[in-house]
């Protein structure tokens, strides 16, 4: 059995190669059924229900670039661990090894924690951590109030 702790999901977004660690994905699916959510940015193009649970899909075309997502990509649900979302990318490309890096340095792009060179070419690994935080900012000054469904009804 092959140790899921040192693989790395690679995946394209506008032509630039990036990674998550696989432990970090639940599933990559093809593009499901997506519901609108009102009130928020356009890289939140809506929820998805995942094995019964309604999960944010957020297009990472459209956060880093804010660019087009392609509508034949992919979505990587996230793992519960990480948090409860997913991610529409445009490919996925393929499922490499962190012990073949060739090298790797640090990055000062604000979402990547290391850029990788690989046989294919250099991958940036994304930081779940940078990225989460960064959206927590974000839907914290759209809605003020705390999402725990409790409100003020009159």
């Amino acid at each position: 059995m092959t140790n899921d702790t040192n693989r790395l999901l690679v995946f394209t977004i506008q032509g630039i190669k990036y990674a998550l660690s696989l432990r970090d994905i639940a599933e990559v699916l093809e593009p499901p059924p997506i519901y609108p959510i009102p009130y928020v940015p356009h890289y939140f193009p809506g929820i998805m229900n995942f094995h019964g649970k309604l999960v944010p899909v957020l297009d990472l075309a459209g956060f880093f670039n804010n660019s087009q997502r392609n509508l034949h990509g992919h979505v990587l649900a996230l793992d519960d661990g990480v948090a409860n979302l997913a991610l529409w990318v445009d490919t996925i490309d393929n499922i490499g090894r962190s012990d073949v890096i060739g090298e790797e340095y640090e990055s000062d792009e604000t979402f990547v924690e290391k850029v990788l060179k690989m046989a294919g070419g250099e991958v940036k690994m994304l930081s779940a951590k940078k990225l989460l935080d960064k959206l927590e900012e974000i839907l914290s000054a759209i809605s003020p109030q705390p999402l725990t469904g409790k409100r003020n009804v009159q």
